[in-house]
């Protein structure tokens, strides 16, 4: 079924108030498993920002990489970036006794990443646009970065019934997966 404009603003209208720490935020998401599968659509509104973020980032590399290439490697590592995380948290929930919660924690989780995006391009843009003194530049992308972990930390906390510990856990499995899929990539340019 596909995805309706209202079902994506009431998705969105979720992840803004789980930005803001406010735990009815969940209460806007589809926790079905089709809302879990269609909050994949999430990739799609997030893909054009993150294309300008990857030219800003390979904009060095875009002279010397074919596009074939750059397209093929990148496009493929959106995928499984988008894939990896859902997929382990689809087991490690069921080995928690939270497997009825999953739906809705990936729908909140894939949601999110559009509210992120929306604070990171620009943050990125003004970054190396060269307006702020190198040292500012570095502390307000770090202090955008931490504040976006803790967004998910308190998204996944809330979406799953966790405790602190255990949402650090899979925040901190998150950053490893992506971390380690946008290496490999850049390796194979």
């Amino acid at each position: 079924m596909p995805l309706t404009t209202p079902a994506i603003l009431s998705a969105l209208t979720g992840a803004y108030r789980l930005a803001r720490f406010d735990r009815t935020g969940m209460e806007f998401f589809d926790r079905t498993p089709d809302g879990a599968l269609q909050s994949f659509y999430a990739a799609l509104v997030v893909l054009p920002a993150y294309a300008l973020l990857l030219a800003v980032r390979l904009w060095d590399q875009l002279a010397d990489t074919p596009v074939l290439q750059l397209v093929t490697v990148e496009a493929i590592a959106y995928v499984v970036s988008w894939t990896a995380f859902p997929l382990a948290l689809f087991r490690i929930s069921a080995l928690m006794g939270k497997d009825q919660l999953y739906p809705g924690a990936l729908a909140a989780y894939n949601w999110s990443a559009v509210v992120q995006m929306a604070i990171y391009l620009p943050t990125i843009l003004l970054s190396v646009s060269g307006l702020l003194p190198p040292m500012l530049s570095e502390a307000m992308v770090f202090g955008v970065m931490m504040a976006m972990l803790t967004y998910q930390w308190f998204v996944l906390r809330t979406a799953l019934s966790l405790s602190g510990l255990v949402a650090a856990a899979l925040v901190l499995l998150d950053l490893f997966l992506s971390a380690s899929i946008s290496d490999l990539a850049d390796g194979m340019l």
